[in-house]
């Protein structure tokens, strides 16, 4: 039983196999029918025009030639490895093939062009999903860890103490650490803001005031002072607003139910059969 699931042994197998094929004894030119290889002229033209695409010229009948080759090289170590049966569990190969089933399929599964009312209704059912955020403007000034250490918390308390009766964000613009970070964001989203700064950042933001400083706020980049500027409600958004994005994700969640049945309805034609994998310590065919 080892020596069966050695992997030398495989490839010595399939050698023998290899070789059986290259040495058949069946005479030239005696080929079926099932074993031509036919280049047909729209394929010909096909590549003709791509290697004119990528080389801004048509190819020369040489270079011509040489793609003939390649594709037939390609139809004949592809049917030699079928024989060979290299395509069976091979996980890349497989899949491969289901996306490729998948790509044929989604469109036939589902083709219905939704009317307004089917819209609305599948709008109107979404609660939340296409409501637009609470948007926030803000200035920031950074201190960083990374070039004050401890001493950054320090600084940033003390600056807040010093900027008490600033009157306006710019009197802070030469103050804290040189940050690519933008020192005025202007009208971005709660979901903007936590991708850049992180969610406590954006659940601190919340409680400041505006027209004044703030702070520090941590986020991974350091501690933050920040003034805010202007705060715009969340809202949802209408449904002549959304209506194209509406249309897609119904559309989406059609084709998806309609894959399902299909894959559903495949699924019945196997017996599906799931082994229980062998105890720790012990092979397939029970040997300790």
């Amino acid at each position: 039983m080892k020596l069966l699931r050695e992997p030398l042994l495989h490839f010595l197998l399939l050698g023998g196999l290899i070789f059986a094929v290259l040495f058949d004894e069946e005479a030239p030119g005696t080929a079926s029918v099932e074993n031509q290889i036919l280049i047909e002229a729209a394929e010909v033209e096909r590549m003709a025009a791509a290697w004119e695409q990528r080389w801004q010229r048509p190819p020369s009948e040489a270079e011509l030639s040489g793609l003939i080759g390649e594709a037939v090289r390609e139809q004949v170590l592809y049917r030699e490895a079928l024989t060979l049966g290299l395509d069976r569990d091979d996980v890349v190969v497989r899949r491969h093939l289901r996306q490729k089933y998948e790509f044929l399929t989604q469109d036939l599964a589902y083709d219905t062009d939704p009317d307004d009312a089917t819209l609305r209704a599948y709008f109107e059912a979404q609660g939340d999903r296409y409501a637009q955020s609470a948007r926030v403007s803000f200035h920031q000034v950074l201190f960083s860890p990374t070039r004050r250490g401890a001493q950054a918390e320090i600084d940033a308390v003390q600056t807040l103490a010093d900027l008490k009766w600033a009157t306006e964000p710019g009197t802070a613009e030469t103050l804290g650490d040189i940050t690519s970070l933008p020192s005025d964001l202007v009208g971005l989203d709660l979901h903007a803001i936590e991708a850049m700064f992180g969610p406590d950042f954006v659940a601190a933001l919340q409680t400041v005031e505006p027209g004044l400083w703030a702070g520090p706020i941590a986020s991974d980049f350091g501690l933050h002072l920040v003034w805010i500027t202007g705060r715009a409600p969340g809202r949802r958004l209408a449904f002549e607003e959304v209506r194209q994005r509406v249309r897609d994700d119904w559309i989406y969640e059609q084709r998806v139910a309609a894959n399902e049945a299909v894959y559903r309805k495949l699924l019945e034609r196997y017996e599906v059969v799931v082994e229980t994998p062998a105890a720790p310590g012990t092979s397939a065919g029970g040997e300790s």
